[in-house]
């Protein structure tokens, strides 16, 4: 339910921009300043996830989850705006840690990609909830409206997992050794095939943060498509990749991780040079739409990586590790894309990605042998 607010605010950029002002710059600081919250957050969330109860710290998600949403009805300004939307990067760090590693530890090798994919389904699927209700209520009760209602529904989840999930945490016995320390974390720092994954991450996650902050700006502005229009593809794009993120995972436990990685960014590329170039407009919406599949089809085998390079006991902070870059420099992108829209136009946004992605695809060449 958490994931329902993930991009929401950013569905409504087209809507947000005349009602509080907002330029390029302003629209790449509320799309980054959250991430450089999460990314803050992430090694000390990782490190609660090897320690702390995994209810207990999905319960707190679930609970910053929803005061974000509440709180973004009372979003009159730029900085309130921001402050408010930091708490879903907060709820973020503390529920998927916990719950990626539990989904390693307890779920066999053997259909683990599986597993990962239903889970990143899951979330793609309330991903895309959010802007589809924004679409479609937007004119009917207005934007902060649809927040009050996700937030008296996200409530109503939280009750019912503290009533009976947290009923578990008595029974759970803690998964970490009390002779693990510090070491355990050093030797995850030292991994070197570890760290150009995550250098894979922050390539994957600066290019597509750059395209998925600005395309409902770009369809609205250049190709002239309506502003509830264009909230709905955006809102359609998780949705879809709810899907992909199902039939990679079924893929990677069939063939390993690394080729299903592969083949996402070789798409993506593809996908985005369609959009960027084509000047058949029914044409340029269904390619973006595979762009996104392609793009979740990716989660499962990403995971899925991870996951065999660490043991279990360290997977806590292996998964946090992995948001980190991707989060940090993901931060970066949108702020540095304003200032190139305002220099060169807003269609730079494509070449910036596809340079991103296939950094990463050469970056994965090179590990190959190693994964």
């Amino acid at each position: 339910m958490m994931h329902v607010f993930t991009q929401m605010h950013i569905a409504l950029i087209p809507i947000l921009r005349p009602e509080l002002g907002l330029d390029a710059l302003a629209i790449g600081l509320i799309a980054s300043i959250p991430l450089v919250v999460q990314g803050l957050l992430t090694i000390p969330g990782g490190l609660l996830a090897d320690r702390v109860p995994r209810l207990r710290m999905i319960a707190a998600g679930l609970a910053a989850s929803t005061a974000g949403g509440f709180l973004m009805t009372l979003a009159n300004t730029v900085p309130l705006l921001i402050a408010f939307t930091c708490l879903f990067s907060v709820s973020s760090t503390l529920l998927h840690p916990p719950a990626l590693s539990a989904v390693s530890d307890l779920i066999p090798n053997r259909i683990r990609g599986k597993a990962f994919g239903f889970f990143g389904a899951a979330g793609t699927f309330g991903i895309a909830l959010g802007p589809i209700s924004l679409s479609f209520l937007l004119d009917i009760i207005g934007w902060r409206n649809v927040y009050m209602l996700w937030s008296i529904v996200s409530a109503a989840v939280s009750v019912l997992f503290l009533r009976f999930g947290l009923a578990g945490i008595r029974k759970e016995k803690s998964s970490v050794p009390e002779s693990r320390g510090s070491s355990q974390s050093m030797r995850l720092f030292m991994n070197i095939t570890l760290i150009l994954m995550l250098v894979i991450m922050a390539a994957r996650s600066f290019g597509g943060n750059a395209v998925n902050t600005y395309i409902t700006t770009y369809f609205v502005d250049v190709l002239k498509i309506e502003a509830e229009t264009a909230i709905l593809l955006f809102g359609m794009s998780p949705l879809v990749g709810a899907l992909a993120s199902s039939v990679g995972g079924v893929m990677v436990d069939r063939t390993g991780g690394k080729m299903w990685f592969a083949l996402g960014f070789m798409m993506q590329i593809t996908s985005l040079l369609v959009v960027a170039f084509s000047p058949i407009i029914p044409l340029v919406l269904a390619t973006y739409l595979l762009y996104s599949f392609f793009g979740s089809m990716e989660m499962p085998a990403e995971q899925y990586i991870i996951a065999e390079l660490v043991p279990n006991t360290g997977r806590g902070l292996a998964f946090s590790l992995s948001f980190l870059p991707g989060t940090l420099v993901g931060s970066i992108a949108p702020v540095l894309l304003a200032f190139v829209i305002v220099g060169s136009g807003i269609w730079y946004i494509f070449p910036f990605a596809v340079a991103m992605f296939s950094s990463a695809l050469v970056i994965l060449g090179l590990l190959w042998k190693r994964i």
